[in-house]
C-alpha cells in the first residue's frame, strides 16, 4: 500500500486509492500504461505496480504522472469531484496539500496547485528533519529554493553547498542532486520547480 501522511482535508479513502485514481485518470484518457510511461518518463512496469498499490512513488514521480495526465496533484487526493478540476486562485493554509511519501523523512506543503501553464509549475515548502538525506534525483526542469529555517546541504554533481537562512539556489534538475541536513538541525525551504519540454 502507498504510505502517505496528508493533511486532514484528505481522507484515508483517497490516500488508500491513489493508485486506483491514477489508473482511472489514465483510462479516462484512453491511454495504455505504455502511453503514460512515454508521457511521464517512467516505466510501464513501475506504473503498473503503482496502480496496484505495490510500489511507492517519489514526489518527483507523482508530479511527473500528474503533469503527463494534465491533472492538478491535489485532484488525486480528493475522494469526490472530477479528477480534472482546476486549482483555486487562492489556497488557504487549511487547503494546502501536505504530503510525506513512503519512508522519506521529507514533508512537502504545496502552496498552490500545480501550475502547468506557468513558468513555475509547483511552489511548495519542503521540511527536512535533522539527520535527513534525501535520495539522489534527476528530472527535467529547474529547482529553485530559499532557506527559511535551519541549515541545508545541497549536493549537485558531487559538489556540496552549505545553505543557511536567507541563502538561495537555482539548479538544473537534470544534474544529479540531493539534499541533507546535519544531525542536530533540520531545514525548511521554500521551493519552486519548473518543467521544460
Amino acid at each position: 500500500m502507498l504510505n502517505f501522511e496528508i493533511s486532514l482535508r484528505y481522507t484515508a479513502d483517497a490516500m488508500d486509492n491513489l493508485g486506483g485514481r491514477i489508473r482511472d485518470a489514465r483510462t479516462q484518457k484512453a491511454w495504455t500504461l505504455e502511453t503514460l510511461a512515454s508521457e511521464s518518463g517512467l516505466s510501464a512496469s513501475f506504473l503498473s505496480q503503482v496502480e496496484r498499490g505495490r510500489s511507492t512513488l517519489s514526489i518527483v514521480s507523482l508530479a511527473s504522472i500528474c503533469r503527463a495526465l494534465g491533472l492538478p496533484m491535489e485532484s488525486l487526493f480528493v475522494s469526490s469531484g472530477p479528477l480534472d478540476q482546476k486549482p483555486p486562485q487562492v489556497t488557504t493554509s487549511d487547503q494546502q496539500l501536505q504530503i510525506q511519501i513512503g519512508r522519506s523523512p521529507v514533508a512537502y506543503r504545496y502552496l498552490t496547485g500545480q501550475l502547468p501553464q506557468a513558468p513555475i509549475e509547483e511552489l511548495l515548502i519542503a521540511e527536512f528533519p535533522a539527520g535527513c538525506r534525501q535520495d539522489e534525483s534527476q528530472h527535467r526542469g529547474e529547482e529553485l529554493g530559499y532557506v527559511l529555517e535551519g541549515r541545508l546541504t545541497l549536493t549537485v554533481d558531487g559538489a556540496e553547498h552549505v545553505l543557511h537562512v536567507g541563502d538561495s539556489y537555482r539548479i538544473e534538475a537534470s544534474r544529479a542532486h540531493w539534499y541533507e541536513t546535519g544531525a542536530n538541525q533540520g531545514a525548511k525551504v521554500l521551493m519552486a520547480v519548473t518543467e521544460r519540454f
